[in-house]
């Protein structure tokens, strides 16, 4: 008997292997990083600081849009040429899910207001916070392809959370350490992954001419 639910786990985790979305998606963790230092080192009251807390929103859909862009790009140049292109048939949501949907990020919006708006010695626990709800999307997205180093990096994310919190690096300075060293172990956990997905995968020889002619 057919195991269907065993090949669908099979082909989400090929989309995964090669490495590429950690790459793209650590970038993106570097790119708040950076975003967040520029927060912390500006002055609020100045001018441009007033302009980065504005920004924010489109910081992060620009983030969104950036590992989605450069996924694309890189699948075309690297994966498909090598191991084909699998299409998932596009399932409707339903309003039940689009509630969901939009109650969640209602709530996520809500929670991270209500955590700004805590003390400073609070708002200190904002790194370990952030590690902690990454470890749980990471272990999501492990537990549903299967692959270990998915696990070892929702490990990481608690650890390097918990470290930066412990060395009291403040609030909004702590949450840019914290996305820009997590950033840098997705990126790392990716080219590292990619290197064996090349050496496992060749990209194939073009085909020649056949016949006598060929030579």
């Amino acid at each position: 008997m057919v195991d269907i639910e065993k090949i669908e786990k099979r082909t989400v985790r090929s989309f995964y292997e090669d490495g590429l979305f950690e790459i793209a998606l650590g970038l993106a963790f570097l790119l708040l990083g950076g975003y967040f230092f520029l927060q912390a080192v500006v002055p609020e009251d100045s001018a441009f600081g007033s302009v980065l807390s504005v920004l924010f929103i489109f910081v992060i859909f620009f983030a969104v849009f950036f590992v989605n862009r450069l996924l694309r790009f890189l699948k075309r140049r690297i994966t498909y040429p090598r191991t084909g292109y699998v299409a998932f048939k596009k399932k409707e949501p339903s309003p039940k899910r689009r509630v969901a949907a939009a109650v969640t990020g209602g709530l996520m919006g809500a929670s991270l207001a209500a955590l700004y708006g805590l003390s400073p010695s609070v708002r200190t626990l904002l790194p370990a916070l952030n590690g902690i709800l990454l470890a749980v999307v990471v272990l999501l997205i492990a537990n549903k392809i299967g692959l270990i180093r998915y696990f070892v990096l929702a490990a990481v994310s608690v650890v390097i959370g918990f470290a930066v919190t412990a060395a009291g690096s403040g609030d909004i300075k702590g949450i840019s350490l914290y996305y820009g060293l997590f950033g840098a172990a997705v990126t790392v956990s990716g080219l590292a992954a990619l290197f064996v997905y090349l050496k496992r995968s060749p990209r194939p020889a073009a085909e020649g001419p056949e016949g006598p002619d060929a030579h």
